[in-house]
């Protein structure tokens, strides 16, 4: 097995791994280039090739673990209460996303939304960001995403549920489709941006992290639907040929 060979074959899907951890699209290039060079320094110590993407996850999720521990405040690290996520598990609530004709999104603003949810998960703390990322992002297990923690089942489901609640207290409030009544659209976004310059001033700041306890937030099955088949329906990114060409001439 060549380092060239596993490049081409993963480094789309490590990319969209370490984008959905870092939610910053250039810390995403830079922790997939670390991924690969790691990789190819260890190659000859993967004995199952079969375990290759689990393997090539896990360098990826140290390599964005040691990027967050040299920036703190970037990945808004704090303090974790793990009694209190350990009680708050059994309060996580399981549901099916709606059905896409119940969510109509129209294909040319899917890239927006992708770079909404992005925004709206860095401003989840370090553990959340990571369970929910990887649970509701990638789709690994809750069990997995505790053993890469080191914590227990309980306390990803504690971790898991601040998220969610997080991400469905923002969007509940401010976003067109989940709810019409709200004030944001991404055709005013795409309008926005054609507009720039004029419009600048007016944007308001977003908040720095989220907490749906200020916000009184309650558990509503109809914004977790909706959010859910959003976040899991995130158009898949991929790293410009450039860039591919430049890491693919450090492999070799």
């Amino acid at each position: 097995m060549e380092i060239r060979d596993v490049y081409q074959n993963y480094y789309q899907y490590i990319f969209n791994y370490a984008l959905k951890l870092t939610c910053h699209p250039e810390d995403a290039l830079d922790v997939t280039q670390d991924t690969f060079l790691k990789a190819m320094e260890k190659l000859n110590t993967l004995e199952n090739e079969n375990a290759l993407a689990s393997w090539l996850r896990t360098i990826c999720f140290r390599e964005f673990v040691n990027r967050a521990q040299k920036d703190p405040k970037k990945y808004l690290t704090e303090p974790v209460e793990w009694e209190k996520l350990e009680a708050e598990g059994i309060l996580l609530a399981g549901v099916t996303p709606q059905p896409e004709e119940e969510v109509i999104v129209a294909e040319e603003i899917r890239n927006l939304q992708n770079g909404c949810f992005l925004a709206m998960v860095r401003k989840l703390t370090l553990h959340q960001r990571i369970v929910f990322s990887l649970v509701d992002m990638y789709g690994l297990p809750i069990e997995h995403v505790a053993g890469i923690l080191g914590v227990s089942r309980g306390a990803a489901k504690g971790l898991l549920y601040r998220a969610r609640m997080n991400i469905d207290s923002f969007f509940a409030g401010h976003c067109g489709i989940i709810d019409e009544k709200n004030p944001c659209s991404c055709k005013a976004w795409i309008a926005f941006s054609l507009n720039r310059s004029d419009l600048q001033s007016r944007a308001k700041k977003l908040i720095e992290r989220l907490d749906f306890e200020q916000k009184n937030y309650t558990y509503d099955e109809r914004v977790r639907k909706r959010v859910m088949y959003l976040y899991r329906h995130m158009p898949e990114q991929k790293p410009s040929d450039e860039w591919y060409q430049r890491v693919l001439a450090l492999l070799e």
